[in-house]
């Protein structure tokens, strides 16, 4: 063994582990660890299952918690927002807990508090406690998604990358679109706490697993606990996405909303004027902020915000659409939301592969941004009697999109970044910007339907012409409000679609391969 290299390469009948991080160390073990590889994968899919689906899957129940705690929808909405609050704010933690724990051990603990934290929803009895409940999913599921993205790209060689991410990346990615459907199928069986329930078989068992194949990879050196950071970024990110949840109720003028706004602000230019100062001190911060000194990381972070804040709004609206304007029940909703999510499946393998192929992700992302834009525009002709099947025909054409947007464009925002350690940090800060673009982008919605809604019905009672009964009168208002976030959502496919401009091609040269693993100055890697 070579000095200042670690080569450990575990035997089993079928495969073999190595985290040398010699290039030569990993080819030498290259044809022993398909098994291995992929059965890691595996497990960590099956977490990301789980904190996937629950970010949209309580959609579709709105409707049900109403009656059940008697509350309106701005109260039973918390049951959304608290667990995005969580995800946003926690996400920071995870490079820390990584280094301190390690990669396994972390994984383990955090997929149990989800599994916890889904059984107590279920059991949960008053509406505090749901929303309490929630918070302690979202702690356990902020942390799961960019540690999984983090170790599959630290397992995967730099040429398998597109592929393996794209896979691993299908419950990140598909399940937020496949979350109302599931709803609508569980609500037509049992009870709204049987969305909760459902994750803790499937916890055990990612557990169990995880614990028999995994393997536990940390730094060597110590590692101190960036306390002002972690204090700053979660304040100024739980403050934000709070004051935009709440101008749907107070306003945007008034002084609670306007208060967590500007202390929220404040707070994340100190956690940036902190975090490079603990750079310049020679010691490892919560997040390392320099990553978006890198031009292609930065783009690939503004893009993603675009998408995923069209995303999820697109998301909480057609299912309303479906359910209030058209009078379908949920599991009728559930059926007609199922084109969108099988084009996302079916562009996601389909992209991943034609990113590998071609080593340019920005072939796949710019038409996936054409499509965004091309399906807000269609949505935007919605009326009360459009046919379904034109319905489920632009859905298609979205799902196409975002498939061919999301995993891709992670991947080509990490194009340059190279290393265990800066690879979790990277895939932290977009974990960060997808949470951040997901909350924000349903409080503006609500605000923006709400106010829209009232706009126009104010302006179709004026007129004359307008003699629509009372009901008919507020779905007309309600659906003009939905076509202006349409207009909007087709605005963000077009900002996202001019970042991708920033984007690079993958550098590195013929047969060359990029690293994986991180310098020495960086800690070296050990495995248990």
């Amino acid at each position: 063994m070579r000095e200042g290299k670690i080569s450990l390469a575990r035997q089993r009948s079928d495969f073999c582990i190595t985290h040398d991080i010699s290039i030569e160390g990993r080819k030498g073990c290259s044809r022993m660890n398909i098994s291995y590889k992929w059965l890691a994968a595996m497990v960590l899919i099956l977490g990301n299952l789980m904190s996937s689906l629950d970010q949209t899957i309580v959609n579709i129940a709105i409707p049900q918690l109403q009656r059940a705690f008697g509350a309106d929808v701005q109260s039973v909405q918390w049951v959304v927002t608290s667990y995005l609050l969580a995800q946003g704010a926690l996400i920071a933690l995870t490079p820390y807990l990584s280094q301190r724990l390690g990669s396994k051990r972390t994984y383990l603990l955090t997929l149990g508090a989800f599994t916890i934290g889904s059984a107590l929803c279920g059991l949960a009895g008053t509406l505090p406690l749901l929303i309490f409940f929630r918070i302690l999913q979202g702690l356990g599921g902020a942390i799961l998604l960019p540690l999984a993205f983090a170790l599959i790209l630290t397992i995967f060689p730099s040429e398998e990358r597109g592929v393996a991410t794209a896979i691993s990346g299908i419950p990140f990615l598909v399940l937020p679109a496949l979350g109302p459907i599931v709803g609508g199928y569980l609500l037509a069986m049992a009870s709204w706490r049987i969305i909760f329930f459902l994750n803790v078989p499937i916890g055990l068992l990612a557990i169990i697993l995880g614990a028999i194949i995994l393997h536990e990879t940390r730094t060597m050196e110590q590692v101190s606990f960036d306390l002002p950071g972690f204090l700053t970024s979660v304040y100024g990110l739980a403050a934000i996405l709070y004051a935009f949840a709440q101008a749907s109720t107070l306003g945007w003028n008034s002084f609670p909303v306007m208060i967590f706004l500007v202390s929220g602000g404040a707070a994340l230019a100190l956690f940036v004027g902190l975090e490079l100062r603990t750079v310049r001190r020679g010691r490892r911060p919560l997040m390392d902020v320099r990553l978006f000194a890198d031009r292609t990381f930065a783009a690939g972070s503004i893009a993603v915000l675009f998408a995923i804040a069209s995303l999820f709004s697109l998301l909480f609206l057609l299912p309303i659409y479906l359910q209030t304007l058209r009078g379908l029940s949920a599991l009728e909703a559930a059926f007609f939301l199922l084109p969108q999510a099988l084009a996302t499946i079916i562009s996601t393998l389909v992209g991943g592969r034609l990113v590998d192929r071609l080593g340019d992700a920005r072939v796949v992302i710019v038409p996936g941004f054409v499509l965004l834009l091309l399906g807000a525009f269609l949505l935007t002709r919605l009326t009360l009697l459009t046919p379904y099947w034109q319905f489920d025909l632009v859905l298609f054409v979205v799902g196409l999109a975002f498939g061919m947007i999301q995993q891709p464009l992670r991947v080509a925002a990490m194009t340059h970044i190279h290393g265990a350690q800066p690879v979790t940090n990277g895939s932290t800060l977009l974990t960060v910007s997808r949470a951040v673009a997901a909350s924000l982008g349903l409080a503006v919605l609500a605000t923006l339907v709400q106010t829209q809604t009232q706009i126009h019905r104010s302006q179709l009672a004026a007129d004359p012409s307008q003699s629509l009964p009372g009901v008919l009168l507020q779905k007309q208002a309600f659906l003009l409000a939905m076509h202006d976030v349409f207009f909007i959502i087709a605005g963000l496919a077009m900002l996202g679609l001019l970042a991708t401009a920033l984007l690079q091609k993958k550098p590195p040269r013929a047969g060359e391969e990029a690293p994986l693993s991180a310098t020495r100055s960086e800690g070296e890697i050990s495995a248990n």
